[in-house]
């Protein structure tokens, strides 16, 4: 007797995605919604969201769970296990190594555009953070979902917490500056919803009036 795999080939996906981030203390700052029937575009809203733009190797969601067993002399297996910790990780490095992204790697700071901080009409500056100080980001990420539709992964509440790395080498090689947010629980400030008093940590959300697949990267 044979056996054959029952799949569903629409659910196998491939692609990157497109990153979006903004301060996410940013007044009137929304996620994109449904603008006749496609995704509101990101960087045309108003607060507008800021594109990364090119990624070394895409973006990677890792969800980090512990568990503890409750044991008891009668048994040997345990009979309960509860969870007691969790980490919610949003990684990959940033290939356009701009002043924005270099902000974005650094966990925060400030960058000034074309004479506005020290210096003359053509020049642009990066203060990194204080010491002590950090932003708190929220992220967009745009992907193809199942059957080709576009799905977004809507996270209210970020920190860059990875260490940074920006390394000057000969061709081909490239600067990537690498990423690491960990996604906190949100509050009134901007959030994706809540159920029994407490705030999902993430949305996700898929557009399916669209199936042109790999349409995103």
């Amino acid at each position: 007797m044979s056996y054959n795999t029952t799949g569903t080939i629409s659910e196998v996906l491939i692609g990157t995605g497109v990153l979006y981030i903004k301060d996410r203390t940013t007044a009137s700052l929304a996620f994109p919604g449904d603008n006749s029937g496609a995704w509101e575009d990101a960087t045309g809203m108003s607060p507008a969201w800021d594109e990364v733009g090119y990624s070394e190797d895409g973006w990677t969601l890792e969800v980090d769970k512990t568990f503890e067993d409750v044991m008891v002399a009668e048994e040997l297996d345990p009979i309960k296990t509860l969870k007691s910790a969790q980490e919610v990780r949003l990684t990959g490095e940033l290939a356009q190594a701009s002043l924005s992204n270099l902000e974005v790697a650094m966990g925060g700071g400030t960058t000034t555009d074309n004479g506005s901080g020290s210096y003359a009409v053509g020049y642009f500056e990066y203060l990194p953070p204080l010491t002590d100080s950090f932003t708190e980001y929220a992220l967009v990420l745009h992907t193809d979902g199942q059957a080709g539709s576009d799905r977004q992964f809507q996270i209210p509440r970020a920190v860059n917490t990875g260490s940074f790395a920006m390394a000057h080498q000969k061709a081909p090689n490239k600067v990537t500056l690498a990423t690491e947010f960990k996604v906190l629980v949100p509050d009134t400030t901007l959030n994706v919803g809540s159920s029994g008093g407490s705030y999902y940590l993430f949305k996700v959300v898929e557009n399916r009036n669209d199936s042109n697949e790999l349409d995103i990267n």
